[in-house]
This record gives C-alpha cells, sequence and structure tokens, in this order.
C-alpha cells in the first residue's frame, strides 16, 4: 500500500510539473499579446483625444484643458505599481472594462451629437475593440490561474445618466479621455515590468516605441 501511495504520488507531482511547463509559453504569449495592446492604446490615445477636442468645435478645439476639469464617476482609481501581480491584473481588468464602458457611452453621444464625425467614431470604435481584447487577455491569465474575478463592477459606467446639457457632455467626454491618455501610459509600464522576467521579451521591444507624433513621449 505505501508503495502504491508514493507511485501515486510521484505521477501527481509530474502531471502538475508538465501542466505547469505547458502553461508557461501559453502565458507569456499572452501577457506579450497584452504588452503590445497596450502599447498600441498608448500610442493611440492622445490622437484619440485630439480628434474629439476637434470635433466638439470652439473652444474645444483650442485644447483647452480648464474646460476638461469636471468629476467623472466610475473612472479607475490609485496606482499599479508594487501591486501583487494577480491583484494588479484585476485591478487592471476592471479599469479597462470601465474604459471601455465609458468610452461606448461618449460614442453614442457623439453619434448624436456629431452623427458625421466618422473618423472620430472609427476611432473610438477600434479603441473600444482593443480594450475589449485586452480585457478578454487578461481575464484569461487569472482564469487560468484561479484568481477570482468579479462578474460585475462595483462602479458602473452604464449606471452613468448622460447630462442633458450638450455642453458637459463634451466636457465630461474630454475628461474621460484625458484620464484614459494617463491610464494606459500606467499599464503599459505595469505589463513592461511583468515581462522583464520572461525569454524572449526582446521580441516586443520595439512597440514601447510609437511611430506617430502622438506617442509614448507625449505629454
Amino acid at each position: 500500500m505505501e508503495l502504491g501511495a508514493g507511485i501515486l504520488h510521484v505521477l501527481l507531482l509530474l502531471s502538475l510539473s508538465c501542466l505547469n511547463t505547458s502553461a508557461a509559453p501559453v502565458f507569456n504569449k499572452t501577457i506579450k499579446m497584452c504588452y503590445q495592446l497596450a502599447a498600441e492604446l498608448n500610442c493611440s490615445a492622445p490622437a484619440l483625444l485630439h480628434s474629439y477636442l476637434l470635433a466638439q468645435g470652439h473652444p474645444f478645439d483650442n485644447a483647452n484643458a480648464a474646460l476638461c476639469k469636471v468629476g467623472v464617476k466610475c473612472l479607475p482609481e490609485g496606482h499599479l505599481a508594487n501591486m501583487e501581480e494577480n491583484e494588479m491584473l484585476k485591478k487592471i481588468y476592471i479599469g479597462v472594462k470601465q474604459f471601455d464602458l465609458h468610452l461606448k457611452n461618449v460614442l453614442v453621444q457623439q453619434r448624436n451629437m456629431n452623427p458625421h464625425k466618422k473618423k472620430l467614431h472609427n476611432e473610438l470604435e477600434n479603441t473600444r475593440t482593443q480594450l475589449i481584447s485586452l480585457e478578454s487577455n487578461i481575464l484569461s491569465i487569472l482564469h487560468t490561474r484561479g484568481y477570482p474575478v468579479p462578474k460585475e463592477l462595483e462602479c458602473s459606467p452604464e449606471h452613468n445618466g448622460s447630462p442633458d446639457n450638450l455642453f458637459v457632455q463634451k466636457q465630461q467626454g474630454c475628461a474621460i479621455l484625458q484620464e484614459f491618455k494617463r491610464y494606459v501610459k500606467k499599464v503599459l509600464k505595469s505589463f513592461h515590468h511583468l515581462l522583464r522576467n520572461i525569454p524572449g521579451k526582446a521580441a516586443v521591444n520595439h512597440y514601447s516605441a510609437c511611430s506617430t507624433p502622438f506617442g509614448l513621449h507625449s505629454s
């Protein structure tokens, strides 16, 4: 009996070892995909904000930052640095989901307010597509690790009513996109940190630099 139990224990350890070994390449690939998506979002966020401001007309087209200093509910709060890895991923997942829903609201508003600004609509749609992909990849990592993820957001932009005043709608949209621009920089830094210990990280280094004038180092 002791011999049989010993053999079973060895087989269990071997199976777990094989599982971890096979999961590692998938995890590495998913983290790299997250990094790539975050880098692309970081590069496109300033251009999205610029397009939004131009589409709103005067005085927003003068990039007057003071106009955008209004309160918006359900924006991600707090830092991402120096967190336990799974907790950080969960926090990013929640933040990405919140911003996706915010941009969904902004897109609906802009289609009603500026129906002919197709370029802006497309940029908002493309950004949402990337956010949903990033959200899905992070969720996949956390599920693989058996880490719990909330099904519902404690603070969801879906429950935010749209202001009746169109000027306030423009202000809130601007505030959301300004904060989004800051947020994706923090997310990119977080995934860069995760990549440090992954073999082959040099393969994704070219994504860290933006090829547009609205790049990584823009203010």
